[in-house]
């Protein structure tokens, strides 16, 4: 006599095949992955003390240039969000940052294209006045081009790991992936 001491999995009938007695794939879904993308997100910026303190920021010191191999980071890539933290992109974005050149970027937060110059130092992108095309979003992309220009009215702190670049304003952290990184 054998005794099961740990329940079997019910297999369920397949909704798309009649009769099938097939499992169905587990598929996480979005809400998982986002939360899943947000807990590793606030632990490598805990890990490499970027984010919001309790206390005062000190003083920032005057940014150094980057030596001549740090623009090219940057230069030439495009990244896509995939992670916001201290609030969200109106109609859910994803911001995109394109660094045309070493002082041009192109910026858009799901509406809007905008196109202007940027200084990168080493710890640092200051974002100079932007120009953008006018088309009028429907719905909550309304409010996704005064979302990108509140963010990028201060200096955004910046760190690169890898493919994923993240920027910090002194209220919101953006996590993004570069586009060539990201599964098609």
């Amino acid at each position: 006599m054998n005794q099961i001491d740990h329940p079997t999995p019910r297999r369920e009938p397949d909704p798309g095949v009649r009769g099938s007695a097939q499992p169905r794939p587990i598929r996480p879904r979005r809400s998982v992955m986002l939360l899943l993308t947000t807990v590793l997100l606030t632990s490598m910026l805990s890990i490499f003390g970027i984010g919001s303190a309790a206390a005062a920021p000190a003083p920032a010191p005057m940014p150094r240039p980057l030596p001549e191999s740090l623009p090219g980071m940057l230069v030439g890539k495009s990244y896509s969000s995939v992670a916001v933290l201290g609030g969200v992109i109106p109609g859910g974005g994803p911001m995109t940052v394109h660094f045309q050149r070493p002082d041009r970027i192109a910026l858009s937060a799901g509406c809007n294209r905008h196109l202007g110059t940027a200084n990168i130092s080493s710890e640092h992108v200051r974002i100079h006045t932007l120009v953008s095309t006018r088309m009028a979003c429907p719905g909550p992309r309304a409010g996704a081009d005064q979302w990108l220009a509140s963010f990028t009215s201060v200096p955004l702190t910046w760190r690169a790991f890898g493919p994923v670049l993240v920027l910090s304003s002194p209220r919101q952290t953006v996590a993004l992936v570069e586009q060539s990184a990201l599964p098609r």
